[in-house]
């Protein structure tokens, strides 16, 4: 079992930060991995939503099917995969600071077949492509402030 967290404060309001984290669109944006998404993008979130991507991991491209299983405005959002090669579950969680927003990446994930057999190689990928991910957003959200209005 492979487990992360990874935590970054973004100088925008948390209204800003959950409008564009919230939805799956702008996930290959900021996720390196996700090179597409098929389905759930622009269409309010609930729990029960699907969201299917196509994404590419240690040279291998893949279908991945996400669950929403937790939906808390502002505060947290959970999910976990229904279909793909490793199950995996995480979480976003958002918290108001005196700088912006804190938000913090957790990905819980057990390899199976080929990634099994690279494991610690893989988990070591895992969790640098969870940090990039989260430098990546604040990166975007916060070098240019009209990417999402409030």
């Amino acid at each position: 079992m492979t487990r992360f967290e990874h935590s970054v404060v973004i100088g925008r309001p948390i209204e800003a930060v959950w409008a564009y984290l919230i939805d799956p669109a702008n996930n290959p944006a900021w996720q390196g991995p996700v090179i597409e998404v098929r389905r759930g993008a622009g269409v309010p979130l609930e729990v029960g939503s699907e969201i299917e991507e196509v994404m590419q991991f240690l040279g291998r491209r893949f279908d991945l099917t996400w669950v929403v299983t937790a939906l808390e405005p502002m505060r947290r959002s959970a999910v976990r995969t229904s279909s793909g090669p490793v199950p995996m579950q995480g979480s976003y969680s958002f918290e108001p600071v005196a700088d912006g927003t804190r938000f913090t990446l957790e990905t819980e994930m057990e390899a199976h077949g080929f990634f099994k057999l690279a494991e610690p190689v893989f988990a070591r990928m895992a969790r640098r492509e969870g940090t990039s991910s989260c430098e990546m957003v604040k990166e975007l959200l916060e070098a240019d402030a009209t990417t999402v209005s409030p």
